[in-house]
């Protein structure tokens, strides 16, 4: 008899928790779908725009990565050199153990790699009455001799040289691309984070009306005795689920559009293809982005949770 006062005591305590919050949480979504669905299309679209700098980035130092080890001198050569300077300019290199390993490009085979990497522009180059590019010479050097003096010497004998216009080097552009890498990342990392902390007080917002919606069902599960954690459960996976799901359908779409973008693109007639649509991103970038979409959702539950709580 005492055993069973003590059951009809005890409050309905279901012997799964965790079942019993996902189960109650999905419920929840659904019967405010309309609200969820805002909540979840914020932390989707904040994810996004994160997960487009974070692929821009990606691609852009997997390049960096690599052209690094291969240290390129480039020789440009006057519009008007003569096939006598060019030819005393290959002797030169060819007399230097450092400098030997050059290809010289023509004129005509920098026009075709042009109209091969800015195919959308190209028109523009057949429009002019002559070939507006030199000719060149890439010059492949061992890294270890670009530190020393005799390096320095060598460039400034090669800039005085006849009918030479220009030297360039290739770890130049590289540390430039280096430092556009960083604020990609920087810029992502701020504009993601700002969107999702919106998302994660609209996450907030949604479960704070669920919870006025369920404000009656709440108060009979605290008079039958149901504990804080078995009330409060239901609502903070709720925002673990919408965050998930946003995080999840933000992979989704950014995958489809980089599929899309390479189908549109052909590799051999744009530059741009092989610098930004190479490779996507790795699965520990893949898992960090619905990972902050969890965090963020849990979050803003949290808040909800937290403030009901208090009052």
């Amino acid at each position: 008899m005492a055993r069973r006062l003590k059951h009809l005591d005890e409050p309905d305590v279901p012997s799964n928790s965790f079942t019993y919050f996902v189960r109650e949480a999905i419920r929840r979504i659904w019967s405010s779908k309309r609200a969820s669905f805002v909540a979840v299309s914020m932390m989707t679209i904040s994810l996004l725009i994160l997960g487009i700098f974070l692929l821009v980035a990606e691609n852009l130092d997997r390049a960096v990565e690599q052209w690094q080890g291969k240290t390129r001198v480039n020789l440009y050569f006057e519009p008007e050199a003569t096939g006598e300077e060019i030819a005393a300019v290959d002797a030169f290199l060819a007399d230097s153990a450092e400098l030997s390993r050059r290809t010289l490009v023509s004129p005509e085979q920098a026009l075709v790699r042009f109209r091969t990497y800015f195919a959308s522009v190209s028109d523009l180059v057949q429009q002019l009455d002559d070939n507006p590019f030199p000719a060149s010479f890439e010059i492949d050097v061992d890294p270890k001799f670009v530190a020393t003096a005799a390096f320095d010497t060598q460039m400034a004998t090669l800039r005085k040289l006849q009918g030479v216009e220009q030297v360039q080097f290739d770890w130049d552009w590289l540390a430039r691309l280096k430092r556009l890498v960083h604020v990609i990342n920087l810029i992502g990392l701020i504009a993601g984070g700002i969107l999702a902390v919106a998302a994660a007080f609209t996450i907030a917002n949604v479960i704070r009306l669920t919870m006025m919606l369920y404000r009656e069902e709440i108060d009979i599960m605290r008079l039958v005795g149901a504990t804080e954690r078995i009330i409060r459960g239901p609502f903070l996976v709720e925002g673990f689920v919408q965050g998930t799901i946003g995080g999840v359908a933000a992979v989704v779409l950014l995958f489809a559009g980089f599929v899309a973008a390479r189908e549109a693109l052909e590799p051999s007639r744009s530059l741009l293809w092989g610098f930004l649509f190479t490779t996507f991103l790795p699965w520990q970038k893949i898992a960090a982005l619905i990972g902050c979409g969890t965090l963020a959702g849990w979050f803003g539950s949290w808040l909800s949770v937290r403030e009901r709580n208090e009052e």
